[in-house]
């Protein structure tokens, strides 16, 4: 079962747009010389939600080709039917995923019952198993969010549904909600680039989806918290919360500029080149975003 810090990374561009493989390699390795436990890519972290089909198949062979077994491989989906969902679910099957982070179709407003239904269709037909990822705080994805019952529902009719990604506003409240509503072996975790992680792993998260760049930070902290120091890693989160909020505080497209300036400047990628649409960013703001970072102990930093 995966648990513990399991980050997305996004994708590298050049300067030009297109997808920058040696880049993308790059992060990879920097990732994994962390000590995360597992390695995703495809989700809105990677701004899947921008590239093409085949786009997206070919940052997972990249990363599936790199990656080499090593870690545990997540893969991102957004499919808009069911149909769709089942058919990338076989695709990636040949990647040998430890599981598919599955968002619901957003397209339509049809309801709850219908989102249930789809992820008990999907759960029964997937022989790879499925991540239900919730993300309210994405605005296309507002209406989408389940109640407790209706997530411990899909749960219960679609045993390969074992894992549950809540972000968002009131994540660690859904979590202590759900928790014991939730069949055993069934696990949650929390994302939103660590913000509210204490609060999640208070409420029960089996770990953290976040993005990349200073990953120590969570792992040091999971691993105090695993062995029961909870004062110790709930120090680190909070000495850690200036740069987590620099980063994720102020929405997702500016987390994406914040972290490929970040690991430009570490020299893991060439561009941090953010496609288009996206904010108006300011690289005056750089200046203070790195000195929060060199404040810190992690590879990321300069040190004077």
């Amino acid at each position: 079962m995966l648990e513990g810090i399991i980050p997305i990374l996004f994708t590298p561009f050049a300067d030009n747009g297109e997808i920058d493989a040696g880049s993308l390699r790059r992060i990879l390795r920097f990732e994994v010389d962390s000590g995360v436990h597992a390695i995703g890519i495809n989700g809105f972290a990677s701004e899947a939600y921008k590239m093409t089909d085949a786009e997206r198949c070919r940052t997972v062979e990249i990363v599936a080709s790199e990656l080499a077994g090593a870690l545990p491989l997540i893969i991102g989906l957004a499919p808009n039917s069911s149909a769709a969902a089942i058919q990338q679910a076989r695709q990636f099957a040949a990647y040998q995923p430890a599981a598919l982070m599955t968002l619901p179709p957003p397209t339509m407003d049809n309801g709850p019952r219908t989102l249930v239904e789809f992820y008990v269709e999907l759960g029964n037909a997937s022989d790879i198993p499925i991540i239900l990822q919730q993300a309210p705080h994405i605005p296309q994805y507002r209406h989408t969010e389940l109640p407790a019952e209706a997530l411990a529902e899909i749960a219960e009719r679609a045993p390969n549904v074992l894992y549950y990604k809540l972000e968002g506003p009131g994540s660690a409240a859904k979590m202590r909600e759900l928790q014991p509503l939730l069949p055993e072996g069934r696990k949650m975790f929390g994302g939103g680039g660590g913000i509210t992680v204490l609060e999640e792993l208070r409420n029960g998260a089996a770990g953290l989806i976040p993005g990349v760049g200073f990953n120590e930070i969570f792992l040091s902290a999971w691993d105090r918290w695993k062995r029961g120091e909870t004062e110790a890693a709930e120090a680190i989160i909070v000495k850690g919360a200036p740069l987590t909020k620099a980063v994720s505080g102020r929405g997702h497209e500016y987390s994406l500029h914040m972290r490929k300036q970040l690991m430009k400047r570490q020299g893991s990628i060439a561009s941090a080149y953010v496609r288009r649409p996206t904010i108006n960013f300011d690289e005056c703001e750089l200046p203070a975003f790195f000195a929060i970072v060199d404040a810190l102990e992690l590879r990321v930093a300069i040190k004077n």
